[in-house]
């Protein structure tokens, strides 16, 4: 049976190391890396994930993501699960949050 794009997409976020699914009062499924939430689903087909500015302006700019309804200032975008290219696509801004997150959390170790 081939798995819906939501559950390849959860797949996916599991298998990077250190991501925990947690209880978030926003969304029935939400990621985090440490207490940072990368990533939370609405549903079965919309996903938002937390990126870099940069990163967030350049999604926006080659329209694989949606600006995000409440909270643009923060980095988030939105993303549609509709086809296997915006899976594709989803994909690939997740690995860039989550390595954004561990670019962090090894920043502030070395500060520290």
């Amino acid at each position: 049976m081939d798995l819906s794009l939501k559950e390849q997409i959860s797949s996916f976020i599991r298998s990077l190391p250190n991501v925990e699914r947690k209880h978030d009062p926003m969304s029935e499924e939400a990621y985090f890396y440490g207490l940072r939430n990368l990533a939370h689903f609405h549903g079965p087909r919309h996903i938002d994930i937390r990126l870099s500015k940069p990163q967030q302006e350049e999604a926006l700019r080659r329209h694989t993501a949606i600006e995000h309804q409440y909270a643009p200032q923060a980095g988030w975008v939105s993303c549609i699960l509709e086809t296997e290219e915006q899976g594709e696509n989803t994909k690939r801004l997740l690995k860039e949050a989550y390595d954004t997150c561990v670019s962090l959390k090894t920043s502030h170790k070395l500060a520290n």
